[in-house]
């Protein structure tokens, strides 16, 4: 095996190469944008599984709110404080 045999048997694969460089290139590039395109569709198309879906059920946390605090929120929405703002009305139309 020297090396003068065997860039012999290469010289039609580069002729080839050489020839339709250019459409090899496109046909390559087309085929890479495809599969990503493809599997970007997929992942995005994915549901959870169960196992994953028990597991971020299992990571939240239950918020408790004792009764003197439910309580006091509910004497402040029965007031029904009106805030005023301090800013005269230039403020919302500063054509005025």
């Amino acid at each position: 095996m020297n090396l003068e045999n065997i860039i012999s048997k290469l010289q039609p694969l580069k002729s080839f190469v050489t020839r339709y460089a250019v459409i090899i290139f496109i046909v390559t590039a087309a085929s890479v944008f495809g599969f990503m395109t493809l599997q970007i569709s997929r992942y995005s198309n994915a549901e959870p599984t169960s196992d994953q879906i028990e597991e971020k059920k299992n990571s939240l946390r239950q918020v408790k709110l004792n009764d003197e605090a439910v309580q006091k929120i509910e004497e402040l929405e029965d007031q029904n404080i009106n805030i005023e703002s301090l800013f005269n009305n230039g403020r919302a139309n500063p054509f005025e």
